[in-house]
């Protein structure tokens, strides 16, 4: 039994019924249904329920470790909204959280042992009906040990929930209980690299780059989906371009240790490993690429000679 069996347990047994819970909203319409923070960027309902699911149950299984997760607007939650969220739960057959707000904003005290939670991770896509993610994460002493990653019709082969834990390896599941073993795709031909990137967050330079090194396969999809696609090979290269305000560890652990642990490399545009710090994603320049490793250099390389300069 490896170190963090448990945990990683855990993570895909909730994650799971996360699934559930963000599906129930949709199939009721109730994805529209939403709020925009302050930062303008949008969260709904759905955001909240899996969120409040998630934390119960990290707190009911780990009292001691610190939680760190993306929502927290607590304001959002009337009255209208807990008894959807509980007819969400009732449903679903979850035992309900007795204070679903007290969940929503729950972080438990300052320990070495820290679970991120990106309760729906592509909103925008969410509401639209395309792709979307949930991603739970776990460190300690700030290094990724565990992650699980749903990725709802994935590749339309239903849900995938893609696993890692450090030195492990990554797996995936296509609706069901049983994981296979992932690896990243072996292709070093820069004309033949399936490249994915955002949808809805994406900057000019990333297609005009890729445009300009030959690249010609693209794969334009929301959340960390895309660290799961180069994971298991679907895509050989994402590129994400970053800014401080919005670069926070829920986001990006999970995908950073999925892909290393599948084989591929993650780094920031200058070459050097991601880190984290609580709820923020650390880098030196403001970008990410993920790769099958193979490519890496090159395309650091490219970035460096024809971009690297106005990035900054």
């Amino acid at each position: 039994m490896s170190q963090y069996n448990r945990e990683l347990k855990v993570a895909i047994e909730i994650i799971r019924k996360a699934f559930l819970i963000t599906e129930w909203f949709r199939k009721k319409g109730i994805e529209s249904f939403y709020f925009k923070k302050l930062d303008q960027s949008p969260v709904t309902l759905a955001d909240f329920a899996s969120q409040i699911y998630l934390i119960s149950q990290l707190r009911e299984y780990f009292q001691d470790d610190q939680i760190i997760a993306e929502e927290e607007n607590i304001e959002f939650i009337d009255q209208e909204a807990e008894i959807l969220i509980k007819q969400c739960f009732e449903e679903l057959g979850i035992n309900k959280p007795t204070i679903l707000k007290e969940n929503i904003g729950y972080r438990g005290k300052s320990s070495e042992r820290k679970w991120t939670i990106d309760p729906i991770d592509g909103t925008i896509g969410y509401q639209k009906g395309l792709s979307y993610a949930i991603g739970v994460g776990f460190m300690v002493e700030s290094n990724p040990k565990i992650c699980a990653i749903a990725v709802p019709n994935y590749n339309e082969k239903s849900l995938a929930i893609f696993s890692a834990e450090e030195n492990q390896g990554a797996h995936v599941s296509y609706n069901t209980n049983v994981f296979k073993p992932i690896k990243v795709s072996q292709n070093e031909k820069i004309h033949k690299i399936r490249l994915c990137h955002s949808l809805h967050y994406d900057k000019p330079w990333v297609l005009d780059f890729a445009r300009k090194i030959g690249i010609r396969n693209f794969i334009q999809i929301d959340s960390m989906a895309k660290f799961s696609m180069v994971a298991d090979g679907t895509a050989d290269l994402y590129i994400k371009p970053l800014d401080a305000e919005h670069s926070f560890t829920w986001d990006f652990m999970p995908g950073d240790l999925i892909v290393r642990e599948a084989g591929g490399l993650v780094t920031d545009l200058k070459g050097e490993r991601l880190k984290f710090k609580e709820e923020k994603c650390l880098w030196t320049v403001p970008g990410i690429i993920a790769t099958n490793g193979i490519l890496q250099n090159k395309i650091l390389e490219l970035i460096k000679r024809n971009y690297l300069n106005h990035i900054n």
